[in-house]
């Protein structure tokens, strides 16, 4: 019995722990709402667009609340969570953030600003931390000199983190009034706009200033001079990229100084004229993207592996086309494996407004490997602003698995990072033209047999056509030779034993010198008839039935009536089989006679009288 008391308490102490909650709200701030950024909660108007989820990898889970009238944010097995704000704060005239945690668990938590690796201007983020301790069970009011956020960039704030540190992992906190605030008064700006995105080349423009409480002077700033540089409130475009454009307003009166900030966004022009059609014979193309051959289904150009890369599909001069922007690196994969060993070149026609050199590789993923991928890249150099007309030998890529080629990445070289390209015509193809233009093949049956027909609209240096049968479609076998007999001739092939189930037919062509190519593949379903005869028809008593050959133990003879009723079965004996069926009992009408032996079935129409 102590046992169980104890069991109860453990397992009242486990729940109580995994569901402790705030039962109260925090105190209301008390901040002047003239002088807060707020960030979450329900005093003040918060910063649109923040997400307090992003899934950055973490095992930390969110849930939102109403506790006490307050809107609440609820980490739970937090180890790390990050939060990402549309787009950069200034607090550069901020003195603190506050927070308002509660927690069951968790007695020491790292808070961190970030200026993350996009706007940091250093490759990598620059993320500060400070270390708050925390009482358990009663809601903490924490307030953090923005000072002590150490090296922060702190007109372009995008970032924070909270991570757990006693404990490490599985942390529970509450968060409630999330805020920076100043002790001064600061002015109200609005109305700051400039042009959200414009193109390399674009002719300067003139900031109106944004509008103010204050009277304080403006000036403004570019946060990246390599796009944009700033000559009194005169914007020059320099080059591609993102820059945030700052109106800082100069302390006066009663006001300190403010500021109010906004994006933009520089790119490049886009092509507008397609490149040059291609002219391959479709027959000797295996097509990824165009407008030009039938494409591969289910390609799948931006299968999202971690990369920065960005997809946009435009219509550039009646022609479909990627544009990869910020190109670091991008995938391309294939539904299923495609088998280019017959190929011998890989095209595609790319045009760049900045990139001199990009790589192209080649890939056979571990689900077609069974163990490490292999992939090869070869380099290749780009004229800037004109369609490069590519042909990528697959020699190049000389220890790839060309019959199980499943995916395909392009690789920014030069630039590494930030290149703008875009693409159409891309396709494998054989460099060998075919010796003929096939004008249509087709099978089809005649009863018992399989027509295979085709037409040439074209040869050259000929000697003709092996027709080939397949089972599966993979393993093949000669079963007709056809000599050549010149341009626009018809041809036709009867197989008079085809298998029952699917028969597929493709022409090996045999050109002057004996080298082979192929051609599609067709095929047709053929369903054996057995040889079954019976007599009388109509039948009042017994009916004889003669079954040439059976070749199943278990094959069966039965009767079905008008109402799909089955009456009577009779199991049947391999070899050959003649015996009488008693069907006096039964009532008049019409029967069908199924025959079943394996996977082939005949049906027959038998009348009962009386």
């Amino acid at each position: 019995m102590k046992k169980s008391y104890a069991l109860f308490a453990i397992l009242s102490l486990f729940i109580c722990k995994v569901y402790a909650q705030p039962a109260t709200p925090a105190a209301l701030p008390t901040a002047n709402k003239a002088n807060v950024i707020s960030l979450w909660g329900n005093s003040y108007t918060n910063v649109t667009g923040t997400n307090w989820f992003p899934g950055w990898g973490q095992s930390t889970q969110v849930a939102y609340s109403n506790i006490g009238g307050d809107t609440t944010i609820n980490y739970s097995s937090l180890n790390y969570e990050g939060v990402s704000f549309a787009s950069p704060i200034n607090i550069s005239n901020m003195d603190s953030i506050h927070f308002d945690i509660w927690t069951s668990n968790c007695t020491s938590l790292d808070i961190r600003l970030i200026n993350s690796a996009s706007v940091s201007g250093t490759g990598n983020p620059i993320q500060p931390n400070v270390t708050v301790a925390l009482k358990t069970n009663s809601w903490n009011s924490v307030s953090i000199a923005v000072s002590q956020f150490t090296g922060l960039k702190l007109g372009l704030l995008d970032q924070m983190s909270f991570t757990g540190l006693t404990p490490a992992a599985g942390g529970n906190i509450y968060l409630q009034n999330i805020y920076f605030s100043s002790h001064v008064n600061l002015p109200t700006i609005s109305g700051f706009s400039i042009p959200s995105s414009l193109l390399v080349g674009a002719a300067p423009f003139t900031i109106t200033p944004p509008t103010s409480n204050s009277n304080g002077v403006f000036t403004y700033s570019s946060s990246d001079t390599t796009v944009a540089t700033i000559s009194g409130n005169t914007v020059t475009i320099v080059g591609a990229g993102t820059t945030v454009i700052t109106a800082n307003q100069a302390a006066a009166g009663s006001y300190s100084s403010g500021s109010a900030s906004a994006t933009l966004v520089v790119s490049f022009a886009p092509p507008t004229v397609a490149a040059t059609a291609p002219s391959k014979d479709a027959a000797n193309v295996i097509s990824l993207w165009g407008n030009h051959y039938t494409n591969v289904s289910g390609v799948n150009f931006r299968p999202d592996w971690g990369q920065a890369t960005q997809l946009s599909i435009l219509n550039v001069g009646g022609d479909t086309t990627l544009e990869y922007t910020a190109l670091s690196y991008e995938g391309v994969q294939f539904a299923s494996a495609l088998n280019v060993s017959k190929a011998g070149s890989f095209h595609l026609d790319i045009w760049s407004p900045n990139a001199t050199s990009i790589a192209v590789n080649l890939i056979n993923s571990t689900l077609v490997t069974g163990g490490a991928a292999v992939q090869v890249a070869d380099t290749i150099s780009l004229t800037k602003s004109g369609w490069n007309s590519v042909e990528i030998p697959l020699s190049a890529f000389n220890v790839v698995d060309l019959t199980k080629v499943d995916q395909l990445m392009f690789t920014g070289v030069t630039p590494a990072l930030g290149g703008v390209i875009y693409l159409q015509n891309v396709y494998f193809w054989s460099t060998s033209v075919l010796p003929v233009k096939l004008d249509g093949l087709t099978a089809s049956l005649n009863g018992n047999s399989a027509l295979v027909s085709w037409n040439s609209a074209l040869e050259s240096s000929l000697q003709g056509y092996n027709v080939q049968h397949s089972i599966d479609g993979v393993n093949w076998t000669s079963v007709n030779y056809v000599a050549a007999k010149g341009s626009n001739a018809s041809y036709s092939f009867i197989d008079n034993a085809p298998v029952s189930g699917v028969n597929f037919y493709r022409l090996s062509i045999v050109d002057a010198v004996g080298k082979l190519t192929y051609s599609t593949t067709v095929s047709v379903n053929y369903v054996k008839a057995i040889a079954v005869s019976f007599y009388p028809n109509p039948v009042q008593r017994v009916l004889n039935v003669k079954i040439a050959s059976i070749k199943n133990s278990s094959a069966s003879l039965s009767l079905v009536s008008a109402a799909g009723q089955v009456v009577k079965t009779i199991q049947l004996n391999k070899g050959s089989n003649n015996f009488s069926v008693d069907v006096a009992g039964l009532a008049k009408g019409t029967y069908l006679l199924v025959l079943k032996d394996g996977t082939i079935t005949s049906t027959s129409k038998v009348a009962i009288v009386k």
